[in-house]
């Protein structure tokens, strides 16, 4: 089972029990254990089913990763995935955690409620203004376009739909602890932009070798700085 070091890594190591807690670091290792362990099935679960968190991801590449040679999640990720599931355990409309499907592919929609989707993200950098919100999360708008499309397939009207995002932690000086976005909902435009790049991950993922870096990443820019495959990619 996965340890908790102090460099915040996850090594291999002896189990943490409740009746062995003699040590500060013994509570480290068990919470990070238990959240191993409530992670577990859903991990290996989702690597053989495509999910619209794939098909939204900034990279195909560790798309490709996760599904054929994923690497285990160190502490800081393990810590950041669970708080992000605490905080959306607090529901905003009738409709919360709505598991849906669409063409093979499976999503689950934050809020719902008479016409009216939700997203809810927690992120450590709130954006001010829709230039910024295009600069670093137009996967997240891409993904509210995409739930707005599985919703209307499930017999759902979207009539609006929001991006909200909450600071996690302290507030920054000069942005705002919390803001929400409408993202415009064009079905027809929508509807065209998913079957392409549905069909395009299939190849992907059918593919043995993993796609080639796109061309305007490096190791040092975003998102490669956060993702746990860059020295795969990078060797850095």
């Amino acid at each position: 089972m996965a340890d908790f070091e102090p460099s915040g890594e996850v090594v291999v190591g002896a189990e943490a029990k409740p009746s062995s807690l003699e040590t500060a670091k013994d509570v480290e290792k068990l919470f990070i254990k238990r959240i191993v362990e409530r992670r577990k099935g859903e991990v290996e679960k989702r690597r053989g089913e495509i999910h619209l968190t794939d098909l939204t991801s900034d990279c195909l590449r560790r798309v490709w990763y996760d599904k054929h040679d994923p690497l285990p999640d160190d502490a800081p990720d393990l810590i950041r995935m669970w708080q992000g599931e605490v905080m959306h355990e607090m529901p905003l409309l009738k409709e919360h955690e709505l598991e849906l499907e669409y063409k093979g592919v499976k999503t689950r929609v934050d809020e719902y409620e008479d016409g009216i989707l939700v997203e809810k993200k927690f992120v450590n950098f709130v954006p001010r203004t829709r230039e910024e919100l295009a600069k670093y999360y137009s996967h997240y708008v891409k993904q509210v376009e995409y739930e707005a499309l599985f919703l209307t397939a499930n017999g759902r009207e979207v009539r609006r739909a929001f991006l909200l995002f909450v600071k996690r932690g302290e507030p920054e000086e000069g942005r705002p602890p919390l803001i929400a976005f409408e993202v415009p909902i064009d079905l027809n435009a929508i509807t065209a932009r998913f079957e392409e790049e549905l069909a395009r991950l299939k190849d992907v993922l059918a593919s043995g070798i993993p796609p080639e870096i796109p061309k305007d990443y490096g190791p040092f820019d975003y998102p490669c700085t956060y993702c746990k495959y860059r020295p795969r990619c990078y060797g850095t």
